[in-house]
């Protein structure tokens, strides 16, 4: 929660098609050995892990009327930008919440970050402060529930994955918790 920042798609959990093979095809058929096709692939091609945004569910994902250079994911019926919208539990619902709360409360952007439970390979834990505010923010990393750190102090939920408050945190939950001393 310091810097909001979406990357790729992935306010709409949009996956990379299999793109690299469609420029292996295209250097194999200019006449590149195997070696020099990888290598070339290796050193300047990002199309792995592209893919054409996925705006609707309709032909080319509404991306484009002509033909991409790089194909449409076989997902796009089912993720995109029209049905995200709709959506008040999906993921860029979720970031546009986010981002609201960083305008909102300037202890996100401008408080100080200290790092908790840096042994706990489970969890990235950190508090921010700003002033007598403190905001704690726990994301784990499992897919399992995971003991919660001893961390948390009685506070206001901003924002979470799942409902409500749990006495572990759960598979790949993410929380913060906002107080003032």
């Amino acid at each position: 929660m310091a810097c909001s920042r979406i990357l790729e798609a992935e306010a709409l959990w949009m996956m990379a098609r299999d793109g690299v093979l469609q420029y292996h095809d295209i250097l194999r058929a200019s006449g590149q050995s195997e070696d020099e096709t990888m290598k070339i692939i290796g050193a300047r091609s990002r199309d792995n892990g592209r893919t054409p945004m996925q705006w609707t569910a309709g032909e080319s994902a509404g991306f484009t009327t002509g033909t991409p250079w790089l194909g449409v994911n076989h997902n796009h019926a089912a993720i995109n930008v029209e049905a995200e919208r709709e959506d008040d539990d999906s993921i860029l619902a979720f970031y546009r919440r986010l981002i609201a709360l960083r305008k909102e409360h300037r202890i996100i952007a401008e408080g100080s970050i200290r790092f908790l439970e840096r042994e706990n390979d489970d969890v990235i834990a950190y508090e921010r402060a700003l002033g007598s505010e403190r905001l704690l923010v726990l994301c784990n990393f499992r897919a399992s529930d995971i003991a919660m750190p001893e961390l948390h102090a009685a506070g206001e939920k901003l924002i979470g994955n799942y409902p409500g408050m749990a006495a572990r945190l759960r598979p790949y939950e993410v929380v913060a918790l906002r107080w003032v001393e």
